[in-house]
C-alpha cells in the first residue's frame, strides 16, 4: 500500500473515534498519521534490491550544474580572501563570555615547550581527519570498490561544503576581530603568559577556523556513511562517522588548551562546519523530498489538513 493509503487508514482508524476528548483525539490523530509514514518510509526502503557493489542511488540528486557553477566561482573566493583581507590591527572584541574563562584557565598549557606540543598535536589531528575523511573515505575507498562514480560525487560535496564553510569562517573572525585569549595578558607584560603566545594574529579568535574545517570534515564523513555506506557494512560506516566527530572533538580541546581559542570560539566554529558538511549533502543529495502526502482531518470542532512525507 502506497503513504497516501497508510495515512488514511491511520486516520480513518484514530480521528473518528466517538466520546474521546479533542485534544486527545489530535494527538492520536498525529501519532498515528506520523507512524503511518515512517512505516511507509521503511517498508519502501526494505522492497527495493539495491545493486551489489558500491553505486549512486539514481533516486538522489547528482551535483548539479549549479552547483559546479558555485563551487567554481565561490572556491577561490574562499581562498582568496584567506590571503586579501588582513586581520584586525586592533581588536573589536576582547575577553571570554559566559564559561569562557573558567574553561580557559582549567585547560590551557603554561610553558612554551608544552604549547608548541599542543599546536603539533591539534595540527596533527586536523591533517589526519581530512586525510581520513575525504583522502580515504571520498576517493581511496570508492575507488577501491570500483565506482570512480561514487568517488567524483562525494569529491564535489566535500568541495562545496568546505568552499561555503571556509568562507562564512574567513569572514567572521576577519570581521569580528575577536582578540585571542592571551591578549590581554601579553598587552600587560607581566608574564603571566609564556613568551610564545605573544607571537603571530591575535586578532583572529571568532570563531575558530580551524574547528570550522574539522567539524565540516566530520559532518561530510557522517553524511557519507550513513547515507552512502561508503565503507558497505553498517556497523564499519557507523564506526567511522564516531572515529571523525571524536577526532573534530579532540582537536577542539586541543585548540582550547593551546590558548588559541576561547571555548565560545570553538562550540561556534563546530556548529557551522557540522552544519555544512552534513547539512548541505542531506538537503542537496541524500535527502528524499518528494514523497510528501496530504490528509484531511475534519471534526466537530476542528478541520484542517495533516501534510506528512518521508525523505
Amino acid at each position: 500500500m502506497d503513504p497516501r493509503g497508510r495515512a488514511w487508514r491511520a486516520w480513518r482508524a484514530n480521528c473518528s473515534v466517538a466520546g474521546v476528548s479533542p485534544s486527545l483525539r489530535g494527538f492520536a490523530c498525529a501519532a498515528a498519521l506520523a507512524g503511518a509514514g515512517c512505516a511507509a518510509s521503511d517498508a519502501s526502503v526494505h522492497a527495493s534490491s539495491p545493486r551489489p557493489g558500491l553505486h549512486w542511488d539514481e533516486g538522489r540528486s547528482r551535483f548539479r550544474p549549479a552547483e559546479y557553477a558555485f563551487t567554481a566561482v565561490v572556491s577561490p573566493l574562499s581562498i582568496g580572501s584567506y590571503f586579501a583581507f588582513p586581520d584586525q590591527p586592533t581588536p573589536h572584541w576582547t575577553g571570554g563570555i559566559l564559561f569562557d574563562d573558567a574553561a580557559r584557565e582549567a585547560l590551557r598549557v603554561r610553558s612554551n615547550s608544552g604549547l608548541r606540543a599542543v599546536w603539533a598535536m591539534a595540527d596533527t589531528t586536523g591533517v589526519l581527519l581530512v586525510a581520513l575523511s575525504v583522502g580515504l573515505d571520498s576517493i581511496v575507498v570508492p575507488l577501491l570498490r570500483g565506482s570512480t562514480d561514487v568517488a567524483w560525487q562525494l569529491l564535489m560535496m566535500d568541495a562545496e561544503s568546505y568552499t561555503v564553510s571556509s568562507l562564512l569562517a574567513i569572514s567572521l573572525y576577519d570581521t569580528v576581530g575577536r582578540a585571542r585569549p592571551y591578549y590581554d595578558d601579553c598587552n600587560r607584560g607581566d608574564g603571566s603568559v609564556p613568551s610564545i603566545e605573544c607571537q603571530g594574529s591575535s586578532t583572529a579568535s571568532f570563531p575558530s577556523g580551524h574547528i570550522n574545517e574539522a567539524f565540516t570534515a566530520a559532518g561530510l564523513s557522517c553524511a557519507h556513511h550513513l547515507f552512502q555506506h561508503v565503507y558497505g557494512n553498517r556497523i564499519a560506516d557507523d564506526f567511522a562517522c564516531g572515529r571523525d566527530l571524536a577526532l573534530a572533538t579532540t582537536e577542539g580541546f586541543l585548540r582550547v588548551m593551546g590558548d588559541r581559542h576561547y571555548m565560545s570560539d570553538v562550540i561556534v566554529g563546530a556548529s557551522m562546519g557540522f552544519l555544512f558538511g552534513f547539512g548541505m549533502p542531506v538537503i542537496l543529495h541524500y535527502g528524499k523530498w518528494w514523497k510528501v502526502f496530504p490528509v484531511p482531518i475534519v471534526g466537530p470542532d476542528r478541520a484542517g489538513v495533516f501534510v506528512g512525507g518521508t525523505f
